[in-house]
């Protein structure tokens, strides 16, 4: 087998793990009563979101408010793929594998933002499902709020993925560091984490809230020429600390 293929099966093998073994076998909770109450928030949230909607009192657009806090679940992602690795006593392996350091940790890197991405499909198509649903049975919505909340959606997202390279390789050097002789650094890395994403929401240039709180006449891409030049940029960003991530790895690990 090639190289692009064993790093291909490092992607796959990344992309397809369940997480820290450790701590779902100590979780006191039965998965099928978590799938309970997630099943009853889902139906909760439809519950509510449908009475205000009979009541034309419903703002479309605005249910994409429930999503705010998915750049900082992505923030975790990036910290616990690798983490996951100390906490499932698993590192020794990893770090042994007969591969760089630069693949193993570009390989987590590359199959956190595929993750993050099929999180972010599953959530539009859910979205723009219920939005459809919502315009074809009660009479005060039409088939142009669910476009104009798709193209809400569309716009938030497209600017989530746009930083998810980035968020995912501060998350692996914060986790790293403090795997490495670094530590000290791992605390100021999370403060930088925080922090940054407070920017990212109030940024005047990227109109979030703005995207949201129009109920009609929305349109695609309403960023500034700003946005494409921030993320070129921290891609480029990304990439500079994925290779400090295998830096540390292999020159600064602290076990």
């Amino acid at each position: 087998m090639n190289s692009s293929g064993l790093f291909k099966d490092l992607i796959r093998h990344e992309f397809r793990n369940k997480g820290s073994w450790r701590k779902q076998s100590s979780n006191r909770l039965p998965r099928s009563w978590r799938l309970v109450y997630f099943s009853f928030f889902l139906i909760a949230a439809f519950t509510i979101s449908l009475y205000f909607a009979l009541h034309n009192q419903l703002e479309l657009t605005r249910l994409w408010y429930v999503t705010l806090g998915l750049p900082y679940m992505i923030v975790f992602m990036g910290v616990g793929t690798l983490r996951r690795e100390w906490e499932n006593d698993t590192y020794g392996w990893w770090l042994t594998l007969p591969y760089p350091r630069m693949w193993l940790i570009s390989a987590k890197w590359i199959a956190a933002i595929l993750q993050t991405i099929v999180v972010i499909l599953i959530l539009f198509v859910v979205g723009s499902l219920y939005a459809l649903f919502i315009s074809s049975t009660i009479q005060a919505y039409t088939f142009a709020d669910t476009a104009s909340f798709m193209l809400a959606g569309l716009n938030w997202f497209v600017m989530i993925i746009g930083f998810t390279p980035l968020v995912i390789a501060v998350g692996l050097l914060t986790a790293s560091t403090k795997y490495s002789t670094l530590r000290p650094l791992s605390p100021i890395l999370w403060i930088l984490l925080m922090g940054g994403g407070s920017i990212f929401y109030w940024s005047g240039d990227l109109r979030i809230y703005e995207q949201f709180d129009r109920v009609q006449n929305g349109h695609w891409f309403p960023f500034t020429w700003h946005f494409p030049v921030a993320v070129l940029i921290s891609w480029m960003v990304a990439y500079v600390l994925v290779r400090l991530n295998a830096y540390l790895l292999e020159k600064k690990l602290s076990l």
